[in-house]
């Protein structure tokens, strides 16, 4: 496994720096969720934080008990309206959790950061299939094996393709990294470039 380490940073103040797109990919339950909260509970001004479990969460307020693999399309429909208008939006920093298995989406959320003058900063948390399926049971909420299967061979592809020359702009971590990462290292990431595509 490739671990980048960042040095430590100042946290960031709304205001300090220029806007900007921290995405935190990684396989569903590889931590993503836990480490947006972590960071959120920093509350440094000026951050908003864009996680499909806060949808969940909505939805399930609302009183709305189907089963989430019913919900699951119309979740992540709200979802990524509501990325999109974040990045659009006047926060200083949105801090995105998501797989970054798609190519399409990655390519969409891309420009329209580019379009907002967001600049992006990418950090991949590296969990195996076999942590990610212990995270997805932790949560009470799991995806199918192939599913998951088709989530990991991407994931896998887009790594390696991280990993090459054309990918020097993402920092990859394991969990034991990841539990110590603090907003400020996230926004001083080196700005990511195109994201390369994965099939």
């Amino acid at each position: 496994m490739v671990v980048t380490a960042v040095a430590p940073r100042p946290q960031p103040r709304a205001g300090d720096r220029d806007a900007v797109l921290v995405v935190i990919g990684g396989l569903p339950g590889s931590g993503k969720t836990t480490l947006l909260r972590r960071l959120l509970a920093e509350r440094v001004p000026g951050v908003t934080g864009l996680d499909s479990e806060q949808v969940t969460a909505r939805v399930r307020r609302a009183g709305i008990g189907l089963p989430y693999r019913l919900l699951r399309p119309f979740v992540h429909s709200w979802h990524r309206w509501r990325v999109l208008r974040g990045i659009g939006g006047p926060a200083p920093v949105v801090v995105l959790t998501d797989p970054w298995t798609s190519a399409p989406w990655r390519t969409v959320v891309l420009c329209v950061a580019r379009a907002a003058g967001r600049s992006v900063r990418l950090v991949l948390l590296d969990a195996s299939p076999e942590e990610a399926r212990d995270g997805q049971t932790a949560r009470g909420r799991a995806i199918s094996a192939r599913a998951l299967r088709r989530h990991a061979k991407r994931w896998h592809r887009l790594l390696r393709s991280m990993r090459s020359r054309h990918g020097q702009h993402a920092v990859v971590v394991d969990r034991p990294r990841a539990d110590r990462l603090t907003l400020g290292e996230l926004v001083d990431l080196p700005v990511s470039g195109r994201t390369p595509r994965s099939r």
